[in-house]
Parts: C-alpha cells; sequence; structure tokens
C-alpha cells in the first residue's frame, strides 16, 4: 500500500508571514565570501533583481530595548531583521517563489509612513518610508507606476543603499545627474554636506558610516514592468 507523501514545507503560519519584508542585497564578490560556507538550510534567499542587485527577506521583528538601554539612549522598541533561508520557509509553510508577494505588501504595512522630498531645483525626488527598507519600495509595482506618472519618460531610481530611494524620469536629464550626485555622497567617505545640499541623505548620515547598507552606484530604469541598468 503507498504511503501518503509528506511536504517538507508546514501548513502557512499567517501571523510569521506577515512579518516578511524584502531585502535588497548585493551580490557579494568571490573574495569576499564565507571560506566555510553555511549549510544550504541556512544560507540566505537572494533572487537576481537587476546589475549586481539581489532581492533578499527578512522576518522583521520588534525587539524590546527599554530593558537594555535607558529610553534617553534608544527607542524603546526597534526592529531587527533576520534574514530568510531555506529553513524559514519550511517553518513558515511557504515556497520561495511565494515570498515577494507576502513581502511586497507587507512593506506597505510594516512601513506605512511614506514621505516624498521634491528637490526645489530639479524633477527628482527622495522617498522615506521608516528610514531602512526604502530601496525595496522598487519591487512594488503599483507604487512605481504611481511614481512614474509624476516624471515625464521612463522612471529612473538611485538605490545606492538599503534606506534610500530616489527617482527621477528620462526626460529630465538634470534629475538624472542630481541622483548621480546623491550617488556620489552615498558612497564618498570624505564629504561633509552643509545643511542646504544635505537634501535627500537617509536620516542615518553617510552610508560608508553603515557600509553593510551600501548597495550600488549604478541607476536603473524601468521599461514597461521590467527593470534594467540606465546607462
Amino acid at each position: 500500500m503507498r504511503q501518503p507523501r509528506h511536504s517538507a514545507v508546514a501548513p502557512p503560519q499567517t501571523e510569521a508571514l506577515a512579518l516578511v519584508v524584502p531585502v535588497m542585497k548585493a551580490r557579494v564578490p568571490v573574495e569576499m565570501q564565507l571560506e566555510f560556507p553555511l549549510p544550504a538550510t541556512e544560507v540566505p534567499l537572494a533572487e537576481p533583481f537587476a546589475g549586481n542587485l539581489l532581492v533578499g527577506y527578512a522576518i522583521d521583528r520588534v525587539i524590546d530595548r527599554a530593558i537594555d538601554r535607558p529610553e534617553a539612549e534608544a527607542p524603546a522598541e526597534t526592529c531587527a531583521l533576520e534574514h530568510i533561508a531555506p529553513r524559514h520557509c519550511a517553518e513558515l509553510g511557504v515556497e520561495p517563489p511565494e515570498l515577494r508577494e507576502h513581502a511586497v505588501a507587507n512593506l506597505r504595512v510594516r512601513r506605512p509612513d511614506v514621505s516624498f522630498n521634491w528637490y526645489p531645483d530639479v524633477r527628482a525626488v527622495s522617498v522615506t518610508a521608516g528610514g531602512d527598507l526604502e530601496a525595496g519600495l522598487v519591487l512594488d509595482d503599483g507604487f512605481v507606476d504611481k511614481l512614474a506618472q509624476d516624471v515625464e519618460g521612463d522612471l529612473v531610481v538611485a538605490i545606492p543603499a538599503r534606506d534610500l530611494f530616489v527617482a527621477t524620469g528620462t526626460g529630465h536629464p538634470d534629475g538624472v545627474e542630481k541622483l548621480r550626485w546623491v550617488v556620489d555622497q552615498i558612497w564618498s567617505d570624505d564629504r561633509r554636506l552643509p545643511p542646504e545640499d544635505a537634501s535627500g541623505i537617509p536620516p542615518h548620515g553617510l552610508a560608508p558610516q553603515r557600509p553593510h547598507l551600501l548597495l550600488t552606484r549604478d541607476l536603473l530604469v524601468r521599461r514597461g514592468t521590467s527593470w534594467e541598468l540606465f546607462a
């Protein structure tokens, strides 16, 4: 008698799935990869996106800091990202290809305070949404489609770090130059901007002080429903 085949994936864990968010990553050069790789079930999932960019996923946990640190030093609650590996998918009851849909929808809920800071001199905008996962907004088709309506030509974005999203259109050459300027500032470790030039810089400062957040110097352009490198 044939025995029923059991799936390695558990029933979906609805509450846990609601914590999954997208995390943009940069491809790690071979020379920087671990000498002793992690077991396959523990390697964080990563999907190719464009250029050297990857899409990863994490469980967005809220940690109570009030016990460990005085309130004056840090917020009572902070977020910690636990990167998702195949093991987590089995525990969550979800297949890896299903993660993106859940993660993008969750990002809107878990980072609801989206604000737009349009530059006064060019048609370009810096978008903030919580201060840590802004680059993941490129995955939200509804969001980028609406943003594209506010610029001329195809939508062009800079996501030089995980917590930065700046956009313009191909019809705004000065906007494109502004995006390249922002990228230069984020990747520079010796520039100190005067207040009047700091618009669009993430609230926690320039990324070289937090190198794990750096992503790419490349600009991206949305052609139809796909992203590609912008020359």
